[in-house]
């Protein structure tokens, strides 16, 4: 009998790389009988150095993580993010071409040098630039859920924070606050409000100071301050299970996708771009006039495909018009990114194109 495929899992510093390429592993395992094994990484700070040289080897991983790395070498290896690439090739050459490599996400690397990239509308890949396979969603996106929408008595609004260009100015999280809390009164909803970790303290300190006074509309708005809360369990999913409307901030796809899936009427609300020196919204705007196309993100892309599927609005079409049904297509969506991911997965180590 043949042994089963043996699968790594490099797991990096972002929780949610390692969410999607854990949701992967998982799956295949459960479906395939791949035999999977963790492996953790830190980083000493070269990694960016050796992206930029093409270099392929272990130098800047942490002594303890690094030791890890000894054959058997597996077959397999699912990986994502930018610091991860050089240890994914490392391994790929030492086993003198047998595992492969599946990035999740965009690479740095060409996708012509790797074996299969899973990616999202978000970013500028498709297979014209090697084995790509572009997924509805991100993977590791909450299962649809099956509760019925009549019961719900709740609005929803989630606060993200500055993304790449976009920033969340305090202005504009207070105007943000009262167009949902508007739309509560006019549907008859509970309003509740979250902030997130990315959420400037600056904003979170406004928006909570506003709702402890007076809102000018007599509605009790429960909040979850996520800097004040200093750890304490966040409610959002169980918010979610009973929000009607969930109003999420356009900077945060997994957070817009969590409320499409948990089955709310889920409307976005773009976030400003001012010109700043911040470093990440300088980055960005270099990269997007730049970079080769396929380093560059457009989050728009990913969003317009959830309008098409009928599952995501724009705040201001809520405001101008009754509430929409969503389509039951819409809140699937994560199941159908793993069923294709799955698929490719499947062709590549049976040698299919």
């Amino acid at each position: 009998m043949p042994r089963p495929l043996c699968y790594w899992t490099l797991l990096g510093q972002k929780a949610g790389d390692n969410r999607q390429i854990e949701t992967l592993g998982a799956a295949a395992t459960a479906r395939f009988g791949w035999e999977g094994t963790a492996k953790a990484l830190a980083f000493n700070g070269w990694d960016l150095w050796l992206q930029l040289t093409r270099q392929a080897n272990l130098a800047a991983v942490q002594a303890p993580f690094r030791a890890a790395l000894t054959p058997p070498w597996p077959d397999l290896l699912l990986t994502a993010g930018r610091r991860n690439e050089p240890v994914a090739r490392w391994i790929h050459q030492a086993s003198g071409g047998r595992s492969k490599i599946v990035h999740l996400g965009r690479p740095w690397t060409h996708p012509r040098h790797l074996d299969l990239t899973l990616t999202t509308a978000q970013y500028a890949l498709d297979a014209s630039l090697g084995p790509v396979v572009c997924l509805p969603t991100p993977l590791g996106g909450p299962p649809a859920s099956t509760a019925p929408l009549a019961p719900r008595r709740h609005g929803l609004l989630l606060l993200g924070g500055p993304s790449g260009a976009q920033a969340l100015p305090p202005a504009f999280a207070l105007a943000l606050v009262q167009r949902f809390l508007a739309l509560c009164a006019r549907e008859g909803l509970r309003p509740r409000i979250s902030t997130s970790p990315r959420t400037p303290k600056a904003v979170e300190a406004a928006v909570a100071k506003v709702l402890r006074g007076d809102t000018g509309n007599g509605m009790a708005v429960e909040g979850f301050w996520w800097h004040e809360a200093r750890g304490t369990p966040s409610p959002l999913q169980r918010w979610l299970g009973a929000a009607k409307l969930a109003v999420v901030t356009g900077d945060s796809m997994s957070m817009i996708l969590e409320a499409m899936s948990a089955g709310c009427i889920t409307a976005y609300a773009a976030l400003p771009e001012p010109w700043s020196l911040r470093w990440e919204s300088v980055t960005h705007r270099l990269a997007q006039h730049l970079a080769p196309q396929r380093f560059r993100r457009n989050t728009r892309n990913l969003l317009n495909h959830w309008e098409a599927s009928g599952g995501l609005w724009t705040l201001g079409a809520l405001e101008h018009g009754p509430l929409p049904t969503p389509s039951p297509a819409a809140a699937v969506l994560p199941e159908t990114s793993l069923e294709r991911a799955l698929g490719a997965l499947a062709r590549l180590m049976e040698g299919r194109p």
